[in-house]
């Protein structure tokens, strides 16, 4: 496969994770080289978005060397949170995963409503103790 013809599917696969609908199959793609990514660059998220996430920019591997894509809003998914792309070294290779949407399960929504409750119920007894 040429170059050209990688970096095509490539950039048609990353739309595809980015825009597909949570109900369409998940495509998983995976890399693996010996070349570690540079650090993440600092990126400035100017303003909260109501109904938007935040996708962080990520390294990708594109022939010879790394390329850096930048962040961006999405919509929300209700139900669903997401995992951003990321590297992962295994011995001498570097592993990279690509970002997703993961299901969030009922359980684990229940668990930070608590954890929320929780937090706010610590906060305002520490409040009381120290008057």
């Amino acid at each position: 496969m040429n170059s050209r013809t990688a970096k095509i599917l490539f950039a048609t696969v990353l739309c595809l994770l980015t825009l597909s609908a949570p109900a369409l199959a998940q495509i998983s793609i995976s890399v693996d080289i010996g070349v570690p990514p540079p650090p993440p660059r600092v990126e400035v998220v100017q303003e909260d978005r109501p109904g938007s996430v935040w996708i962080p920019g990520f390294w990708f591997w594109e022939g010879h060397a790394h390329r850096w894509a930048e962040g961006h809003w999405v919509e929300a998914r209700p139900g669903y949170r997401w995992e951003p792309a990321r590297w992962e070294r295994r011995g001498n290779i570097h592993h990279f995963e690509p970002g997703r949407w993961e299901p969030v399960h009922q359980e684990q929504r229940q668990g930070h409503e608590r954890e929320g409750h929780e937090q706010r119920f610590e906060h305002e007894r520490e409040g009381r103790e120290q008057r």
